[in-house]
């Protein structure tokens, strides 16, 4: 069975304001493809009531970088309370609420069960991460941290620019 070792903190980030939620999704998938990573979304849906909509996507990313290691980011993203509203000269919809995402970052080692089933054989791969890999293991820690920023400064710049295009109208 794969192991995790959860990296750094679980990060939280929140924005209120014009969301473009369609095009948020796409540049999301965007930035994935650009760094090569895998998206796998394990649930996205769509709640409305009678004026107001809710989403809920949650997706993990992950990127194979070796047959023993591959990062992973999970991506909750919650929006919540979104009115469309009408925006000059805009061909897409657009909602007025609040987006709330979580992330967490890991590296999911042993993916493949290769080292797991056997407890000896187990017990020698730890030791070596442990002690002959642990540079190795630190700079994919650092790797997947820089990753999981630039996901994070992508989300924060994105819905930045649907502020100043709300701003100049």
């Amino acid at each position: 069975m794969a192991e995790r070792d959860f990296i750094g903190d679980i990060v939280k980030y929140s924005f209120s304001g014009i969301i473009p939620i369609d095009d948020l999704y796409k540049a999301m998938q965007k930035w994935a493809r650009i760094y090569n990573y895998k998206v796998i979304e394990k649930e996205n849906k769509t709640q409305a009531d009678t004026d107001k909509k809710s989403h809920v996507f949650t997706w993990t990313l992950e990127r194979k970088i070796t047959d023993y290691v591959r990062y992973k980011i999970d991506v909750d993203i919650k929006a919540k309370n979104l009115k469309e509203v009408k925006v000059k000269n805009a061909k897409r919809k657009y909602y007025q609420g609040s987006i709330d995402f979580t992330f967490s970052a890991y590296l999911e080692k042993d993916y493949e069960d290769s080292y797991g089933k056997n407890p000896l054989v187990k017990f020698t791969r730890e030791v070596y991460d442990k002690y002959v890999t642990e540079s190795k293991m630190k700079r994919f820690e650092r790797e997947i941290t820089k990753d999981r920023d630039k996901l994070i400064a992508e989300i924060r710049a994105f819905l930045e620019v649907q502020k100043l295009k709300k701003a100049d109208e």
